[in-house]
């Protein structure tokens, strides 16, 4: 009698484990999806889907989806930890004709977007992160939409952007107006129709860090750094190009009773239409900004701070030829230390290091 007690205990146990088993198998590590694939199928290397919908659908939370061969593979939102993974020599593209291209709304989740091309063809915003602890874009290409190439509206989320192009977006290359956190390297984004990059806190912390990377060619600024209402925005940019922007190269403000600091180190500054560096405040709040180690050259006005409470610190920059002054203050603006710059102001003809101190 015992050991018939003891048998009967230990099957349903086997039978949670058999169950386990089978619940693990059906969500796999990766899954792949193929231009020649169906998504009726398991999304296997044998059997591949068809679109990253299915592919997202069937795979673990944490696990990779895998582009087999060089096809479209449709718009998608993601909403858990995932990598879409094209290896190097395989395009895989998604077009956009309505809406955003891909959407991460993932809450705690990690994403990774390797190696895709998006393409507008009357569409919103190319990538659109509504939730997520993390996103990774990591070389792709993003272009022709009718808003934003990438928007971060993800409150707390990290943005992180390597190796990536964004062009002929209708609004701005990158935008991020929610308290984020955005790292770009070696990012070009060019002949968009605002900025090539900007962020906004609203109400908290934002703090961007970009570096070796190109902002050229775009509407209106090539990197604007602003805070709005309570919030505080933190931004170091170097060794990177700012140049041929319908606006300022670097507009740095801020708003209501916001404050803005920045660092502008190593980087090439030029023929801009607006001001190379604008340092522009509007409210009540502070404005810092650090600008040393830059060549400023052929913009509108090198190097301008505006306003009661802008405070800029100015080191070892190169400004020459910039069409109306190297450097002006207006407004109360203050450059409070201005030390081994070389220049000459081009104004009336008169060397002139700062006008209006």
């Amino acid at each position: 009698m015992t050991r018939r007690i003891l048998l009967s205990a230990v099957a349903p146990c086997a039978l949670l484990g058999a169950f386990a088993i089978a619940a693990h198998a059906a969500a796999p590590q990766r899954t792949f999806v193929s231009g020649g694939g169906n998504d009726a199928n398991p999304c296997s290397l044998a059997s591949p889907c068809r679109s990253f919908t299915a592919a997202i659908t069937a795979v673990a939370a944490k696990g990779e989806v895998i582009v087999l061969d060089s096809a479209a593979y449709g718009t998608v939102t993601i909403t858990k930890s995932v990598s879409l993974i094209a290896p190097s020599g395989i395009y895989a593209g998604v077009t956009i004709s309505t809406g955003d291209g891909i959407t991460v709304n993932a809450p705690g989740g990690i994403v990774v977007l390797r190696g895709l091309s998006i393409n507008g063809q009357g569409g919103d915003n190319g990538i659109n992160l509504l939730q997520a602890e993390r996103l990774r874009i990591e070389n792709c290409v993003i272009s022709n939409m009718g808003v934003d190439g990438v928007m971060h509206s993800a409150p707390g989320a990290e943005l992180i952007v390597l190796d990536t192009i964004v062009r002929d977006n209708a609004g701005s290359g990158i935008g991020g107006d929610a308290n984020a956190s955005i790292v770009l390297d070696h990012v070009r984004s060019e002949h968009n129709g605002t900025n090539g990059f900007y962020i906004a806190s609203l109400s908290a912390l934002a703090s961007a860090t970009i570096i070796d990377s190109v902002f050229a060619f775009n509407g209106s600024n090539g990197i604007w750094i602003a805070s709005t209402g309570t919030g505080r925005t933190f931004a170091q940019i170097e060794r990177s190009v700012m140049s041929d922007n319908g606006g300022a190269g670097i507009r740095i403000s801020n708003r209501d009773v916001a404050d803005t600091y920045a660092g502008v180190t190593r980087n090439s500054i030029h023929h801009n239409f607006g001001d190379g560096v604008a340092v522009v405040g509007t409210s009540g709040s502070a404005l810092r900004a650090a600008v040393s180690e830059n060549a400023i050259f052929a913009n509108d006005i090198g190097l301008l701070a505006d306003g009661a409470l802008t405070y800029v610190t100015a080191g070892l920059n190169n400004m020459e030829f910039n069409r109306t002054v190297d450097v002006k203050l207006a407004n109360g603006g203050q450059v409070g230390t201005y030390s081994n710059n070389m220049g000459m102001n081009y104004l009336f003809g008169t060397p002139s290091p700062i006008s209006g101190h």
